[in-house]
């Protein structure tokens, strides 16, 4: 399966170029001290790029595009610029009750949610000849339709529902889970097929682990997780319950689920260890694959799926499938029956009778803290952008993507790109041989910004009567479209995210970059926003995006997406040392009392935090180099706007839950600590508020990448 992380969406943060802005004292005042540093920091960083003689034009923030509204003038930017930055937003701003969390990104998303909806709206109108409005439409209509979905009752899974629950024996065991995997529902293992990370232009079947109902194995495994677990029993019993167990062994059902999903999991990869690209390739043919696990006929099951697997194999934990032999005998089949049907249930509880529906909210309240469930035309609008997301997407651009957006958006790539090129360049800690082969890396990513050339289509039928049965027939389809590209070449063209999404991201077997529509807009990109705000925001996030194809992982494959050394020896030491540094340092960061970001797991995104901000730093400073005229907004100079916008981008606030399952299994650190990370080790900053050395934004050590 794909490493964990290796493609890195992030939470958007963005923005994007026109206006601008240049040195004056910053505000200041005292807050609480975080925590120290790790390696000798670099040189200062260069003069403001504005002429010398510039005029200075005062401005406000809102002038170019910043708020001075989200401030908090009473913290000491050199202190904590966090809250700097973000203490008025983080003052005035409550986590909704249907989130678990909040973020100037979550602003952004739920804006584009609505806009969404509005055009869902419409599309329930359409004519009969505008085909994909109509099939938007059906959709749509079919999961707002609650009252047939309470009709409909469990009608729509009970084909899946009696072979889920009636497992006898083997051959009954593998027929559930066949079916299940057919539409979607990754139980026991799952699979996938996409790029050979040793060829990759070929796409190659991948099987990994899977099915698990909780959020990652540690919530099985480690004692802190003991009320989690408890709550999650109690749920699995529930929902057993609404579909028919009888009161006297659903507690033993529950039971059995838990116990089958914690043997699983003590066999799955930590977050950790699943961002190791190497010891994920473990590459075999049929023949092997039947050796690994001899209790499952690999052949009939491809059969089976309806799909035929490569000829190469990539197994993801091999560990994981040598113990299913056992693990099929250890447990009985009327225990696999259990688990089965508790997940078939979960996966499709929104298109279920609300008690269901109800119940699975049950668990993510339980799981992040988000008190209530988000309405039902939100769900719905999220639901029909999971199944039809390029047909949704088309409708998205035409009205609120402009051709000018793209462009301008495309012009900040271009300026990142060439100050990374830069930077590589004047690299003291690499060869030169290793630079040529960066360079050529860099050179040759293909970035993708707005939206796709080619639109997918969508194959499947839908019935504004039957979501039930819309949502299984939607599965179905994207399972096969993914496991149909085994053996077959990679289409590189293809887009990983919906162009709605408020998102970016890096994929290392295509070596490519997208940034998509959904985040190139107000409150992060705007086409009247300043040069240093829109490079402080979106240019930040292009920057990281492009530094990924040079992470602890990105820096594994070469400039054709291929699992494969590029290095010599004594470069690849140092940036390995570099590496070390970084997840030193965010060790120490502690999100909540005695909890602390795992520097390990967020390695590759803190790396290329470090380098997004300073490759969006230099393009600032080269699109506004010898301007005529440098604008202070409210009292502040350019370059004091760019880390505003940085900071401002970045303003979030988590629910504990929340936080807790953040820190166990997302590859970014919480929003603060990217902030101050990124930041601190950055002397650019320390030069533009005058922070005095040995404060906590300006420490003797830091740590640099790139």
């Amino acid at each position: 399966m794909r490493v964990a992380t290796v493609a890195s969406l992030v939470a958007f943060a963005c923005s994007a170029p026109p206006k601008q802005a240049g040195p004056v004292a910053p505000p200041s005042a005292p807050v609480a001290t975080p925590s120290a540093p790790s390696a000798p920091a670099p040189a200062p960083a260069p003069a403001p790029a504005p002429a010398p003689d510039a005029t200075v034009v005062r401005v406000t923030l809102g002038d170019v595009g910043l708020e001075a509204s989200s401030l908090d003038r009473t913290a000491d930017p050199c202190v904590d610029f966090y809250q700097f930055a973000c203490g008025g937003w983080l003052e005035t701003n409550q986590i909704p009750p249907d989130r678990p969390r909040w973020s100037r990104g979550s602003e952004l998303a739920e804006r584009v949610r609505a806009e969404l909806g509005g055009l869902l709206d419409d599309d329930t109108r359409a004519a009969a000849g505008d085909a994909l409005g109509k099939k938007l439409g059906d959709y749509y209509a079919s999961c707002m339709d609650t009252q047939a979905i309470e009709r409909a009752g469990l009608a729509s899974i009970k084909p899946l529902l009696d072979k889920a629950q009636h497992v006898k024996d083997a051959r009954s065991w593998m027929t559930a889970l066949v079916e299940l995997h057919k539409v979607g529902i990754p139980v026991v293992w799952n699979e996938a097929a996409d790029a050979d990370f040793k060829d990759s232009a070929t796409a190659v079947t991948e099987l990994d682990a899977g099915g698990l109902g909780l959020p990652d194995r540690d919530y099985y495994v480690k004692p802190m997780f003991k009320d989690k677990l408890d709550a999650y029993r109690a749920h699995v019993a529930r929902m057993l319950a609404l579909a028919g167990t009888p009161p006297a062994k659903v507690d033993a059902a529950a039971g059995d689920v838990v116990a089958i999903e914690s043997e699983l999991a003590k066999l799955t990869k930590t977050s950790v260890e699943q961002r190791d690209p190497q010891a994920a390739y473990n590459a075999m043919d049929a023949k092997g694959l039947a050796k690994l696990t001899r209790s499952i006929d690999w052949k009939a099951y491809f059969k089976a799926l309806g799909v035929a697997p490569s000829a190469k194999i990539v197994v993801g934990t091999p560990k994981y499938f040598a113990a299913l032999d056992g693990l099929r005998t250890r447990f009985k089949p009327a225990q696999w029956a259990s688990y089965f049907t508790y997940q078939l249930l979960e996966h499709q509880a929104i298109a279920l009778p609300q008690a269901f529906d109800d119940e699975a909210f049950a668990l993510d309240k339980a799981i992040t803290g988000q008190p209530e469930k988000a309405d039902r035309a939100k769900r719905c609008v999220a639901a029909t952008a999971s199944a039809l997301g390029e047909l949704l997407g088309q409708q998205y651009v035409a009205k609120y993507f402009p051709a000018q957006a793209k462009q301008a958006a495309s012009n900040m790539v271009e300026a990142i790109d060439q100050a990374m090129s830069g930077e590589i360049a004047q690299l003291d800690w690499m060869s030169d041989a290793t630079k040529q082969v960066a360079e050529h890396k860099l050179a040759t990513v293909s970035r993708m910004v707005g939206y796709p050339e080619r639109w997918r289509s969508y194959d499947f039928d839908v019935r504004r009567d039957d979501f039930g049965g819309d949502l299984l027939r939607a599965q179905a389809f994207e399972h096969h479209h993914v496991m149909a590209r085994a053996g077959k070449p990679v289409d590189r063209g293809e887009w990983r995210a919906n162009v709605f999404e408020v998102d970016a991201y890096y994929e290392p077997t295509a070596n490519s970059t997208a940034i998509l529509a959904g985040g190139l807009q107000p409150p992060f990109f705007g086409l009247d926003r300043a040069v240093a705000a829109n490079l402080g925001g979106t240019g930040m996030i292009i920057g990281h995006e492009l530094t990924h194809g040079f992470d602890d992982q990105g820096a594994q494959f070469d400039a054709s997406g291929n699992l494969a050394s590029w290095w010599q020896p004594a470069d690849k030491a140092a940036f390995d040392a570099k590496a070390r540094c970084v997840a030193d340092q965010y060790q120490t960061f502690e999100a909540a009392p005695g909890q602390f970001v795992n520097g390990r797991l967020t390695l590759g995104e803190d790396i290329a935090d470090l380098g997004g901000v300073k490759m969006a730093f230099l393009a600032y400073r080269a699109l506004r180099k010898g301007a005529a005229k440098t604008y202070v907004a409210d009292g502040f100079t350019e370059d004091q706007q760019f880390f505003l916008a940085v900071g401002q981008a970045w303003c979030a606030k988590y629910r504990p839950e929340e936080l807790l399952r953040f820190l166990t299994s997302d590859p970014h650190a919480p929003a603060k600590f990217r902030v101050y990370g990124m930041l601190r080790n950055f002397p650019a900053f320390a030069q533009a508020w005058s922070c005095a050395p040995g404060t906590p934004m300006h420490p003797a050590k830091t740590c640099a990448v790139w």
